[in-house]
C-alpha cells in the first residue's frame, strides 16, 4: 500500500494528514507542515521564546473536483 494519495494536481503524504472533515459533497483535509517557525530572546542566560508549525487545509469538492473526490472517497472507504 502506498504512503501517498495521488490526486489530479497534488500528491499528499498520508503521514502528514491530521484529520479529514466530511461534509455533504466536500472533504476538508487538514495537513500538518513539517516546518517550524520560532524565535527566542535571551539575556545573560535567561530568555523566552516560542515555536509554532502551520496547518494547511485542502478542500476537495464533488462538483469542482469530481475525480479527486472519487479517489478520496475510495481511500476513505478502505480505511
Amino acid at each position: 500500500m502506498s504512503k501517498f494519495i495521488k490526486l489530479t494536481n497534488l500528491i499528499i503524504n498520508k503521514n502528514y494528514i491530521q484529520s479529514i472533515f466530511i461534509k455533504p459533497n466536500k472533504y476538508y483535509i487538514q495537513v500538518v507542515s513539517n516546518k517550524f517557525d520560532g524565535s527566542k530572546w535571551s539575556v545573560a542566560g535567561f530568555g523566552i521564546g516560542n515555536i509554532s508549525s502551520h496547518n494547511y487545509e485542502i478542500e476537495v469538492c464533488e462538483t469542482k473536483h469530481a475525480i479527486d473526490y472519487k479517489i478520496l472517497s475510495d481511500w476513505i472507504d478502505k480505511q
